[in-house]
């Protein structure tokens, strides 16, 4: 996936600018591990990591300010030019590749015999409001809200970004939106498990 995620990045920068950034995979893994690094120790804006006053030198070290943001600025999980116009009706259309990708790899884990599902919310207040969600009561009421299945490790083993009724998971059936979200996430667990459901998932599924 990086190999792939720095030869979109490469083509974006070249369809939106004529000229390629150029980077690599192994240039791509060190931008996302300063990125991982910026959660950690935050600050209020990305430029002082590199200033004098605040340097942050695990970020500020692996590369110039001006490169990093060249990178963040240019970064592309697909190539825009191959993507038709039925694929772009997923409003995660330019994560999609990744997502599933990435869905893979936590579906290869071994369930344990107790399941839960819940939502969990993915903070952001940014511009991309078409999946954005408000829920208020949670410690991060702004962003993306993620149906998720874990084991009682807490280990995520399924998941689905919630993208409104017009994609995903149904919230118009006669199970209702608790319901499908049980029965999807479910689904790809083998025979003779136990489930525990949270409040917000407890439906009608359980009639089935």
């Amino acid at each position: 996936m990086v190999e792939a995620l720095a030869q979109n990045t490469n083509e974006y920068s070249f369809q939106e600018r004529g000229t390629s950034v150029n980077t690599t995979a192994k240039e791509i893994e060190k931008m996302l591990g300063m990125y991982l690094k910026m959660g950690l120790v935050q600050m209020a804006g990305t430029r002082m990591y590199w200033e004098t006053e605040t340097r942050y030198s695990p970020v500020a070290d692996v590369m110039p300010r001006n490169r990093f943001q060249s990178l963040l600025t240019s970064l592309h999980f697909v190539n825009n030019m191959t993507v038709s116009e039925t694929e772009k009706k997923d409003k995660l259309w330019k994560l999609r590749l990744w997502l599933d990708s990435f869905r893979e790899k936590c579906l290869q884990v071994v369930p344990e015999e107790h399941n839960s599902v819940d939502e969990m919310m993915i903070p952001f207040k940014g511009k991309f409001s078409s999946i954005k969600q408000y829920m208020r009561g949670k410690p991060n009421p702004w962003g993306f809200k993620v149906w998720v299945r874990t084991g009682i490790s807490g280990m995520m083993c399924d998941f689905d970004v919630y993208q409104g009724s017009v994609n995903g998971i149904r919230a118009k059936s006669e199970l209702g939106l608790s319901g499908e979200v049980v029965m999807k996430l479910a689904s790809t667990l083998p025979e003779g498990q136990n489930y525990n459901c949270m409040q917000t998932t407890t439906s009608p599924v359980f009639h089935y």
